[in-house]
């Protein structure tokens, strides 16, 4: 089985800049824990200020928490392909005006995370404040083994920032064309976005 890294990249999208408010606190979004009893019902979020030209709606938004914001049409793909480990926390998306542009959007927040990266093969360096995780990848040496069969779309346990999906995964975003992503190959990935 093949994996990809997963990053959300768009052109002229409208940027995202923060959380709901009332949401829980930023770093939390990282853990892959269950954020549902904390998130604010009815959470709104804005195209930022700071890029107004720029408001193209995609199904992975681009945000500076550079978490997976996902709309209705993304959510119900993932949904049938039965991955078991998403949360979804449900926002209202708004452009520069506070008009609603995206009503059925959700934030994806991956529950848990699979022991994906051999940290004796690959080459990184570890994270100055979080001494737990990866601060940078220069290398990526995946060990397959360790990673579940039923996992499709999961986080890494030692760099819970670091989305991957598994190629079944991506053929099928692909084909229902979903928009506002790209992959790069996990095996031998050097941490660059390109």
């Amino acid at each position: 089985m093949k994996y990809f890294v997963f990053k959300v990249m768009a052109v002229e999208a409208g940027f995202i800049d923060e959380y709901p408010k009332g949401s829980p606190t930023d770093w939390k979004f990282d853990e892959g824990i269950s954020l549902a009893k904390e998130f604010p019902v009815g959470g709104e979020v804005s195209f930022s200020k700071n890029y107004p030209d720029d408001r193209n709606l995609y199904d992975f938004q681009p945000n500076l928490m550079s978490d997976l914001l996902v709309s209705g049409r993304g959510r119900k793909l993932i949904e049938s392909l039965e991955i078991t480990n998403a949360e979804w926390l449900p926002v209202v998306v708004k452009d520069h005006k506070g008009n609603v542009v995206g009503p059925d959007y959700a934030f994806l927040n991956l529950q848990g995370a699979e022991p994906a990266i051999d940290m004796e093969r690959s080459v990184y360096r570890m994270d100055s404040l979080e001494k737990d995780q990866i601060g940078r990848v220069k290398n990526l040496v995946l060990q397959y083994d360790a990673i579940s069969p039923q996992a499709k779309m999961f986080r890494c346990t030692m760099e819970r920032r670091l989305i991957l999906i598994r190629e079944d995964v991506h053929t099928a975003f692909v084909e229902a064309g979903l928009t506002g992503f790209k992959v790069y190959n996990a095996e031998g990935w050097n941490g660059l976005e390109l």
